[in-house]
């Protein structure tokens, strides 16, 4: 997501100095450079920690709404890409265009007419999540986001208008801009959250808005009026002169590989967060994308020569062994490893060629970063929305890779194009566009065929995850990103049999077949294949929440549990908390909370308001129970707390050893959390039941509880 920072002196092209801006102004006052340069590095580093601060914020706000679906942190870079690119046009056109002394205070207005919007509020609509998502970031966010992105562009323009001796050469502020917008990335996941619930850390970014008004109007206070005012016999007569074209292979180039950057980086965070999208993991990608700009739009930014032949093959390399870690399916510290390193050589080798493309002009500099921008819109839509819209059947992380792949190649070949001094007609494009296309369609069949061969039945890419059905050893599997979430037997005899997690030995599996636990009506969170309805008997009512519709859709059609059961079944879609909250008080004997999203359990269902929810619908001798197995955190602790919080009963059950022939049979090792407040039902499950009563440790009384203002996931990580 290259943001647009202004004219950095790089831009002028790899064989000459940048040309200093001359103003013919009075000899500078050396008592006023420090404070000057001070005020304009404060006002620039602030505008883009807030900038990136509210990005994590406001999306971290949008989690509990949507189910937290990876694709909520895409939708909102689709979001920022996109008025980022508007602020972009606002600053480099509008403020050359418009009248400079009236500028300055037109545009502190425009900062100050953003607070309308605080307190942000989030409006939900009825829509397609996108949709939604996208209009709800446009009311409540789109003022002062846009205002803040146009800092960088304004702030430089503003700079070469004072006193200070390096006011020709202002660029040096966009280091200061990419120092804040690092500084924001870093600080959130381990300062910023953990130490505050979300209503006060937009609080603190209230304040922190207030802070960068005030230091705009500073920043204008150094402007020098007879050259802020108007007309001056010192403004280059260049200025009237019409702006030149960039020619077609140069705009194509720069957009190409500015838009497979940006499809990398939502490649790469896709995989990232197929197990879990929470912004620790929104956060490296990012982060790692922002440092290759730095790099390649540094004073010595790297030689074309050594970066392509290092990035090509590292590239290569690094690629091929991160496709290795995705057809194993598994995301584990290597694999994010080898990921993030695709994202650094790509990045780098895509920055760095920018870089050595851009104009030499510098009156088409405005032309190279709207083109850029525009480059990265396309590549956020591209992978953020139209590759699930379009290729769902063929959802997996290989498509993402390949698509940026062939902007990259285009990208490469328009710039060799433009290195030779050879335009870019359409008639020369087709053979390009068509060989592309053509390649695409025979990597889509192949990658097709390769997966049938390997038991792959169907896949689904929606806005809430991406699911596999394939079979493998006799046995059905029903995967969501990265881990699988049902199992069911092909046997004719062992259809309709609860495996994986749900097995009659697991803990789940003896609580619901007990005849001294009642459960007349039983409400599951998260359908899975529906393994649990295998437990259902004749006169038993059981509701299943299911956030997203196509999980029925797969569980029916390719597994037998919820056509087999013999309890009367409900599947209710729609987020759990919402439509439980229109079951009657009281009315469930058991609830069980299954509701992964791929390796995590969405922290929303989690909190101490969720489970007052649960409590309440529950009857006198209730109990709930949670299905916490996962690889990357320990969530024991965090319910025992919440167990002390609401005076109820923690017990823990851990199935973690199963012989090699029962692993084989799709039996998988499981960790089961149970709560009542009903001391017969507590006494039973001690008894009768592998559970055992926790309580909260010594160390842990102080530690905050998970709520839905508040939720510390660093404390939630597994040993």
């Amino acid at each position: 997501m290259l943001r647009p920072h202004g004219h950095t002196h790089a831009a002028y092209g790899p064989s000459r100095v940048a040309p200093r801006m001359t103003t013919d102004l009075p000899a500078p006052k050396p008592s006023t450079h420090g404070l000057t340069g001070t005020l304009f590095h404060l006002w620039v580093f602030l505008g883009s920690f807030l900038l990136f601060q509210v990005e994590l914020i406001l999306a971290r706000l949008l989690l509990p709404s949507y189910g937290s679906s990876a694709a909520i942190w895409t939708t909102c870079l689709v979001f920022y890409q996109a008025v980022l690119l508007l602020g972009y046009f606002y600053s480099s056109r509008v403020a050359v265009a418009a009248h400079q002394g009236r500028y300055r205070w037109a545009h502190l207005g425009f900062v100050l007419l953003a607070v309308v919007v605080f307190p942000f509020r989030l409006h939900l609509f009825e829509l397609h999540p996108v949709a939604a998502i996208l209009l709800t970031l446009t009311l409540s966010l789109g003022l002062p986001f846009l205002a803040l992105s146009t800092t960088s562009v304004v702030a430089q323009g503003w700079f070469t208008r004072t006193e200070h001796p390096s006011r020709g050469d202002p660029f040096f502020l966009y280091g200061t801009s990419n120092a804040g917008a690092l500084t924001a990335l870093l600080t959130f996941p381990f300062l910023v959250e953990p130490a505050l619930d979300i209503q006060e850390q937009l609080a603190v970014w209230y304040v922190g808005y207030g802070a960068f008004v005030v230091f705009a109007l500073l920043c204008i206070q150094r402007v020098r009026p007879a050259l802020a005012g108007g007309s001056t016999t010192s403004e280059p007569a260049a200025r009237t002169e019409p702006v030149p074209r960039a020619p077609r292979a140069s705009r194509i180039t720069w957009l190409l590989l500015s838009a497979s950057a940006n499809a990398l980086l939502l490649a790469v965070t896709n995989v990232l967060t197929l197990d879990a999208s929470i912004p620790l993991l929104w956060i490296l990608p990012l982060s790692l994308y922002l440092l290759t700009l730095i790099v390649c739009f540094s004073k010595r930014p790297p030689t074309p020569t050594g970066l392509n032949r290092l990035a090509l093959g590292s590239l290569a390399v690094a690629a091929g062994a991160a496709l290795f870690s995705l057809a194993r399916a598994q995301t584990s510290l290597p694999s994010l490893v080898l990921h993030s390193a695709v994202l650094w050589v790509g990045c780098l080798l895509m920055h760095g060629n920018l870089v050595w493309c851009r104009p030499s002009d510098p009156r088409l500099l405005g032309s190279f970063y709207l083109h850029v921008s525009l480059g990265g819109l396309v590549g956020t839509l591209l992978l953020a929305l139209l590759v699930p819209l379009t290729l769902g059947s063929l959802a997996l992380p290989y498509l993402d890779h390949g698509i940026t792949g062939l902007l990259l190649l285009g990208g490469l070949a328009a710039r060799d194009m433009m290195r030779r001094g050879q335009g870019l007609p359409v008639p020369k494009l087709a053979p390009y566009v068509s060989s592309g296309a053509a390649l695409f369609v025979v990597a889509v069949l192949v990658l097709s065929g390769w997966m049938l061969a390997r038991g792959r039945i169907e896949g689904s890419r929606t806005f809430y995850g991406l699911y596999t059905v394939k079979d493998a050893e006799g046995l059905r599997l029903f995967q969501h990103g990265s881990t699988v979430h049902g199992v069911e037997n092909l046997h004719p005899d062992e259809r309709g049999e609860p495996l994986s997690y749900y097995h009659r030995g697991s803990a789940v599996g003896r609580v619901l077949a007990s005849e001294r636990i009642p459960r007349e009506r039983v409400a599951v969170v998260g359908l899975g294949i529906g393994s649990l309805a295998a437990y259902g008997r004749t006169g038993e009512h059981w509701d299943f929440y299911e956030l997203d519709p196509e999980v029925e859709r797969l569980a029916r059609q390719h597994f037998s549990m919820l056509g087999s059961s013999q309890a009367e079944l409900r599947v209710l879609a729609g987020d759990a908390r919402l439509r439980m909250e229109e079951a009657k008080d009281g009315g469930y004997d058991v609830i069980v909370l299954d509701a992964f999203s791929s390796d995590f359990v969405p922290t929303h269902l989690l909190t101490r308001e969720a489970l007052s929810l649960y409590l309440r619908k529950l009857a006198p001798e209730g109990l709930l129970l949670f299905h916490v197995s996962s690889r990357l955190f320990d969530l024991v602790p965090v319910l025992t707390r919440l167990s002390t919080e609401l005076r109820v009963q923690g017990l823990v059950n851990r199935t973690e050893r199963l012989t090699a022939e029962e692993l084989a049979s799709g039996r998988s090792p499981s960790v089961w959390f149970a709560m009542s407040a009903n001391s017969d039902v507590v006494a039973r499950l001690t008894q009768e039941l592998p559970f055992q009563p926790v309580d909260t440790p010594p160390e842990l009384k102080d530690r905050r509880v998970w709520s839905d203002s508040y939720v510390n996931l660093l404390h939630a990580l597994a040993h």
